[in-house]
């Protein structure tokens, strides 16, 4: 996957839905990952990977439904979350950071960043 430090093709569409985007967010658009403030961890990498592999040869498809329907994107959003935690749990050295980072994540998850589409509680049961 090509990393580029701008925005992606799409940003108009993604702010209409989500005018407040914080800093530091990162998209996936097709095989790119957009990471307009900065560097991309592996563990995100594992996460964006999975956009890619869910968008197929269709992004804009893909983008539009992720937009438009709230289910579609948690479900998108929970499998990638899934995946970077794995990722995270069987990498990680130090074993006492594996509850924190999972406790971030799921903070992402169930925040307004992705519409409060669900609690935290909720987040942490489908991130597990």
């Amino acid at each position: 996957m090509k990393i580029k430090n701008k925005y992606p093709p799409n940003i108009d569409k993604i702010r209409e839905k989500f005018p407040n985007l914080p800093s530091g967010v990162v998209f996936t658009y097709g095989e790119v990952i957009y990471a307009p403030f900065g560097k991309v961890t592996s563990d995100l990498r594992v996460h964006e990977k999975t956009h890619t592999k869910q968008q197929g040869d269709d992004p804009d498809g893909w983008w539009d439904k992720y937009l438009a329907d709230e289910k579609f994107r948690l479900k998108q959003e929970a499998e990638a979350y899934r995946n970077q935690y794995r990722f995270y749990r069987e990498t990680c050295k130090v074993k006492s950071r594996i509850r924190p980072f999972l406790e971030k994540i799921a903070n992402d998850l169930s925040g307004k960043i992705y519409g409060n589409i669900i609690s935290f509680d909720e987040a942490i049961r489908l991130i597990q």
